[in-house]
């Protein structure tokens, strides 16, 4: 519920209290926390029972979210680095949880979440006994909220040494809490490993590639060689140990703006068979839509330029406010600008393990596009 929308407010609430919310006829929509200083000043949590939200209900929907990762996806047999809770997702505004070899990253956004932090502690230590738990806070979402957490270890003890997960056989190493997001784009598995399958032989630019995701699932699938690149110097140190850990001697990382690499490439009269374009998020609001959506057609349009003839190009979009059809359109615009073609092969998002709600379609973030372009 936008703070905008709402006509009345009857009592006190304080920050993180649950609230119901009333329509105009009086009828009850549900029961939510209360945010006074956030734009979304009350995030529904429960149509039916508000007593369930301080008893039962997040344990039982962390649960939930548990289940259908292990036992209904199967998640831990393809990787040990998963999402276990994916906020709206799983009917828990406000709450991320990664697991990364039984080390848990918690993202707490709301402040109704952030106060219930240890009981949220004692169930993920119930259900899955991690070796320990890491708290990352988006900066943004603590500005809104008004929220006094920190990042660090919260419960268990520090590994010795960043610990390693497993992604279709190939190995990465995570920061645990540092970095952007939670420390690795387990969102991003499924293209991948889409992009792994098709680069045989190719050369393959890796735009923002963090860690060495694309890149290093482009070498340990046969990638005649391999260039990240990425603005981030501990990122790059990672990726250069995620490509030593998986032999990947055709890969190397440079440090530099993706849009001033891509226009020396240009200069240069460098050409790739495949090119990522995987920035990070552009468009945190709804009112930096447009702004965004500019930087997505120059950086599509830079990329294509070093894009060989029938070369693939593999773009994504993370930010939830850009819309599937605005995002394909920056693909389209940039390509008339520059009198190419493009042809979609496939369309994509996030894996399985961040799902979408349907009453909630901003939780459907992760756009994903691999064309051919010609």
């Amino acid at each position: 519920m936008f703070r905008d929308s709402i006509a009345q407010i009857e009592g006190t609430p304080l920050s993180g209290d649950v609230v119901a919310v009333l329509d105009d006829t009086q009828k009850t929509i549900g029961w939510g926390f209360y945010s006074p200083a956030a734009t979304i000043a009350v995030r529904i949590l429960e149509r039916k029972d508000p007593s369930a939200i301080e008893t039962t209900m997040l344990k039982d929907r962390i649960a939930n979210a548990i289940h259908l990762r292990v036992e209904t996806l199967g998640i831990p047999v393809v990787t040990d680095a998963y999402r276990v809770v994916h906020s709206e997702g799983d009917a828990l505004p406000g709450l991320i949880v990664d697991s990364f070899a039984r080390h848990l990253v918690v993202q707490f956004s709301t402040a109704g979440m952030a106060r219930r932090r240890e009981s949220i502690l004692d169930a993920l230590e119930e259900v899955l006994r991690p070796k320990s738990i890491h708290e990352v806070v988006d900066r943004r979402a603590k500005e809104a909220e008004g929220l006094e957490n920190q990042p660090g270890l919260l419960r268990g003890e520090l590994p010795a040494a960043p610990p390693s997960v497993l992604e279709h056989g190939i190995c990465f190493r995570i920061g645990l809490g540092v970095g952007q997001k939670t420390g690795f784009f387990a969102d991003q598995r499924d293209n991948r490993q889409l992009v792994g399958r098709l680069v045989r032989d190719r050369t393959v630019l890796d735009l923002h590639t963090y860690t060495g995701g694309f890149g290093l699932h482009a070498a340990v699938n046969g990638a005649y060689d391999v260039l990240g690149v990425d603005s981030s110097g501990p990122a790059l140190a990672l990726a250069v140990e995620n490509a030593m850990l998986n032999n990947g001697r055709q890969v190397r990382f440079e440090r530099g703006d993706a849009r001033k690499v891509l226009d020396d490439l240009h200069r240069q009269g460098r050409k790739f068979d495949v090119v990522v374009c995987d920035p990070p998020r552009l468009a945190p609001t709804r009112a930096s839509v447009p702004k965004a959506a500019r930087v997505y057609r120059d950086l599509h349009l830079r990329a294509m330029r070093v894009v060989e003839p029938g070369g693939l190009l593999a773009m994504s979009c993370c930010s939830g406010a850009v819309s599937p059809d605005l995002f394909e359109g920056t693909i389209r615009d940039a390509a008339y600008d520059l009198r190419r073609e493009v042809a979609i092969l496939q369309r994509g998002g996030q894996a399985p393990d961040h799902p979408v709600r349907m009453s909630c379609p901003e939780s459907r973030y992760l756009k994903f596009v691999l064309a051919c372009i010609s």
